[in-house]
């Protein structure tokens, strides 16, 4: 990890906050996400320059909070490892693969990637698969904007910790639905679909709605790809985990019979003391 416990940045423009190199300063000078090549896209209103972080350190814990995140660059030329990986779980190689970003999927949204395999010297699609990321996202973002003006300042932040939140809830609610939509798209096309995210998250789809833990079966449309975000050198690293997989009626019916479910008791009695609160002050 990159301090003691704490909330903070862990990587500013791509490199971990420790990282002082001549490549890392460099790309915070000109503003540079070098997972995709460019300059950072990421806004914030706070500042006039682009939102820079990559990454937190959520209590000892590195915590995605770009989708940009997930395209750190694996051995073929620009091509993300994830890309890579999947490519390589889901036909058994990158041979005669093509990936195509940001593809339109009617009536629904749009799919961030999706890997096609063709036919040998041939445009002819042979097969495909389709690709979502899912990043977190923060409360308070403020007190994380604070956290790379030190950075950025000159400040030690390692040391500091930095009161925002990670808003997982929101993440999961949005992820929930695509995955609802878009999977009974490829269930009906009997197609597959793998959604990037870190394995924390997963273990909150497990705890609040009721996902099974684990098992993958070939015949699902809706797979996993599980990552963690780990120290590799001087940078930090996606680490692929596991893969799970799910069908639309698995969601359906874990949530339906979610055991996580507030007691309707407890509810009841705050209610009661709302009400005995409002009524001693209007009466």
């Amino acid at each position: 990890m990159t301090g003691n416990a704490g909330r903070r940045p862990a990587e500013i423009f791509g490199y971990p906050v420790r990282n002082r190199a001549d490549a890392a300063e460099a790309a915070r000078r000109l503003h540079q996400c070098p997972f995709r090549g460019q300059v950072c896209d990421k806004k914030s209103r706070l500042i006039d320059f682009p939102f820079g972080v990559c990454s937190v350190e959520y209590n000892n814990e590195v915590r995605a909070i770009c989708p940009r995140r997930f395209e750190e660059r694996g051995s073929l030329p620009g091509v993300s490892r994830v890309l890579e990986d999947i490519a390589v779980h889901y036909f058994g190689s990158t041979d005669n693969t093509v990936v195509f970003p940001e593809v339109r999927l009617p009536r629904v949204g749009n799919i961030d990637y999706v890997i096609v395999r063709h036919e040998p010297m041939k445009y002819t699609v042979d097969d495909f698969v389709a690709v979502e990321f899912q990043s977190d996202s923060t409360t308070d973002t403020g007190r994380l904007v604070q956290g790379i003006q030190d950075f950025l300042a000159g400040r030690d932040v390692l040391e500091e910790s930095y009161r925002f939140g990670m808003n997982t809830y929101d993440s999961i609610k949005r992820a929930i639905t695509q995955l609802m939509n878009k999977g009974m798209v490829y269930e009906a096309w009997d197609t597959k679909c793998y959604w990037v995210i870190q394995e924390y998250i997963y273990s909150d789809l497990v705890r609040r709605y009721g996902f099974k833990r684990d098992g993958f079966a070939a015949e699902h449309a809706s797979r996993f790809a599980l990552y963690n975000i780990v120290p590799d050198q001087d940078r930090l690293a996606l680490a692929p985990t596991r893969f799970v997989s799910t069908s639309v009626d698995e969601v359906y019916h874990a949530m339906r019979n979610n055991r996580a479910l507030p007691p309707k008791d407890a509810f009841v009695r705050d209610l009661n003391n709302k009400l005995q609160l409002s009524l001693r002050v209007n009466g």
